[in-house]
């Protein structure tokens, strides 16, 4: 955490304390190649590791709720018609050349 010192002398720490408001520490560990690779990263986008650690869980999280959600979606549509869209083509009728 960056401490600022004020025009009055006081240390203010509010704006770095506002920043991880709500944030938990997690501690990874992760091979050294992984861990340089993710440093160089970081420094070609000007951020940190942890922003891309963030930024990467973020994305999981929201692409799974996303496949959760269609899922969901999916399964009210099929019960909503009792699973059933139309009769069964025959043998016949799948294998005719159009």
């Amino acid at each position: 955490m960056m401490a600022v010192q004020a025009g009055n002398g006081a240390i203010d720490t509010t704006k770095e304390q506002r920043h991880f408001a709500g944030m938990k520490t997690v501690n990874l560990t992760i091979d050294d190649q992984t861990w340089r690779a993710a440093r160089a990263l970081a420094a070609e986008r000007d951020t940190s590791v942890s922003s891309l650690v963030r930024e990467a869980l973020g994305y999981l999280t929201k692409t799974d709720e996303r496949r959760n959600q269609a899922r969901r979606e999916i399964l009210r549509m099929v019960g909503s018609f009792g699973g059933k869209v139309g009769r069964m083509p025959s043998r016949e009728e799948r294998n005719a050349r159009r």
